[in-house]
């Protein structure tokens, strides 16, 4: 089955709203998703549900091994193209904090699922490159396919998009600029839960129209297909 892995630096990267983006911009182009997330959280499935109808589910490698994990992506297969999974904290942070058992990058190895890397430029440019170069050394097998541009203007998307390719090796799909009134609030634990977010339905639609607009889908896609 199809399927992409949207994954962050850290908490706090924007990688629900992109998933979200994401996986209503699939509805709009008539293409079936199923969501999933890495972990026991449960607040962010709420997300996908509201967006798609449909539960998300957790894929937790404390809790099960990796073929039951990859039992429970391959149950859609015959119901939708593809599985879009929302990566937890930073990349490789699992137990405990200094372990990467469990982590986000434990699911993408147990699954085998492409990743694209949800990066947000505020405050740093170059460093960036320096950042992402770091997370493909840091494990030999690390799953990173391309990179997404969060919260970033189109002027400054378009200066690091090909300093980032140059620099990391990895194609840069797009970028998701700040749209008004559509932010998700947060607190202490993470994100207020989806039923606590007014018009929830109207800021996912303009995230999606966003995401279609600066994001290459047709490029995501393409990565998606790469899934063994």
């Amino acid at each position: 089955m199809n399927r992409i892995l949207f994954a962050g630096l850290s908490s706090g990267s924007g990688k629900t709203a992109v998933t979200c983006a994401c996986l209503r911009a699939l509805q709009k182009k008539g293409i079936s998703a199923a969501s999933f997330k890495c972990g026991p959280d449960y607040i962010d499935p709420m997300f996908h549900q509201r967006v798609l109808g449909i539960p998300g589910e957790n894929l937790d490698l404390f809790f099960a091994d990796e073929k039951t994990l990859q039992r429970q992506i391959a149950c859609y297969e015959q119901r939708c193209k593809i599985a879009v999974l929302e990566g937890v904290m930073g990349y490789y942070d699992g137990l405990g904090g200094v372990s990467d058992r469990d982590s986000t990058w434990d699911v993408a190895c147990a699954t085998n699922t492409p990743v694209i890397l949800v990066v947000r430029p505020k405050g740093a440019s170059l460093t960036i490159a320096a950042q992402v170069q770091g997370m493909l050394s840091f494990r030999k097998r690390n799953q990173l396919a391309g990179i997404l541009l969060n919260g970033c203007s189109e002027r400054m998307a378009r200066l690091l998009a090909p300093m980032l390719e140059e620099q990391t090796g990895l194609p840069v799909v797009g970028f998701l600029p700040y749209v008004e009134d559509a932010s998700f609030e947060s607190r202490h634990l993470g994100l207020v839960t989806a039923q606590e977010v007014g018009a929830l339905s109207e800021k996912v639609d303009r995230l999606a129209d966003a995401f279609l607009q600066h994001v290459d889908l047709e490029q995501v896609l393409r990565i998606a297909a790469t899934a063994d």
